[in-house]
């Protein structure tokens, strides 16, 4: 039996950094974004009697290599793997291969895109279909493979996870799905290699900042607009507030104990080009960071060529990577081996 998923990464506008359960990867705040074209995760899944689960991963540029239990990230997939199989009642082990066509761990939402297609593949192939089919029950099993992002690649186009309280009402639901509005993520990519510091040992930080409950009070406002600016297909109303969840989201990293910075000279540097073009050229742009240096300018379709263009001109840019909004994770025909 083998199976293959394909999932999406997706960008934050409302991001969460800090949990409130560390066990079941509850975030301390409702979160919202788009799923992203250009950068996807391909999974494959085979069960049969390997003596142990064998997984492979391919990151971008590099040769596939095995994973073992050195990293929490790891730890997690295989605990993922050994809870499903669990929940099935099949004892076999699985052998999975899986590969990004974008760069892992610099702050593009590789976690989400691989952790989703995996959590895809092994419901499927351990016979629990009806999990996958049900978006919301799919999405709560993906967040306990050890990301929250990971949760919003189950639908397409724009969708919000709900912060609950617990397991059964922590989820993910669809604002609007890909073809609502014509958006675009370009990510300007300064820095493709592993970032210093990961996202699963900042969130353990986030309440070390004297800010942290500040964020969680004043963002609430902010989720309520961001969901009404996409449904009014506002990039004017939209675009501003997810740069001020940008910069609150990082004024929480580089205020903690010990402080966090993932913005490099050419994160500002395209900041301080966005401010230009739009004051200067009228050009609707809006930067988005996760965790990395890298920067997420999200515009309109009818503005991409030139916004493209531009950031292709910038010394510190090494490629970019176009985004429309697309479908959630899926089953695909195509394995990987």
């Amino acid at each position: 039996m083998k199976v293959t998923a394909v999932s999406p990464a997706n960008i934050a506008f409302i991001k969460y950094w800090g949990r409130a359960d560390n066990k079941l990867f509850i975030p301390r705040n409702n979160n919202i974004s788009m799923t992203m074209s250009g950068c996807k995760t391909v999974t494959t899944v085979e069960l049969g009697d390997y003596g142990r689960d064998l997984i492979e991963v391919k990151f971008f540029g590099k040769d596939y290599e095995k994973l073992e239990r050195k990293t929490i990230k790891q730890e997690n997939l295989y605990d993922q793997v050994e809870r499903i199989r669990d929940m099935s009642k099949d004892k076999r082990y699985v052998r999975i291969k899986s590969e990004n066509n974008f760069p892992a761990d610099a702050g593009i939402a590789s976690s989400a895109s691989s952790f989703s297609a995996l959590t895809a593949a092994l419901l499927v192939v351990y016979g629990l279909k009806e999990k996958f089919f049900d978006k919301k029950e799919l999405s709560k099993e993906i967040r306990l493979c050890g990301s929250s992002s990971a949760v919003r690649s189950v639908y397409g186009g724009f969708v919000e996870m709900i912060a609950g309280k617990g397991h059964e009402d922590t989820f993910a639901k669809q604002i609007a799905d890909e073809k609502y509005w014509d958006l675009v993520d370009i990510v300007a990519v300064l820095d493709p290699e592993k970032k210093l510091f990961s996202s699963s040992d900042g969130h353990l930080l986030a309440d070390t900042s004297p800010y942290f409950e500040t964020r969680i009070v004043e963002m609430q406002d902010r989720i309520k607009r961001c969901r009404e600016a996409i449904l009014e297909k506002n990039i004017h109303k939209l675009g501003p507030i997810i740069e001020e969840d940008t910069i609150s989201m990082h004024m929480i990293m580089m205020t903690s104990r010990p402080p966090l910075f993932y913005w490099s000279h050419g994160t500002v540097r395209i900041i301080q080009d966005l401010y230009k073009w739009r004051k200067e050229d009228n050009l609707n742009a809006y930067f988005s960071i996760d965790a990395g240096s890298n920067v997420h300018v999200i515009c309109e379709k009818k503005d991409a060529k030139e916004v493209r263009k531009r950031l292709k001109k910038n010394e510190f840019v090494k490629w970019t990577i176009y985004n429309e909004p697309c479908q959630g994770v899926k089953i695909i025909n195509k394995h990987l081996f």
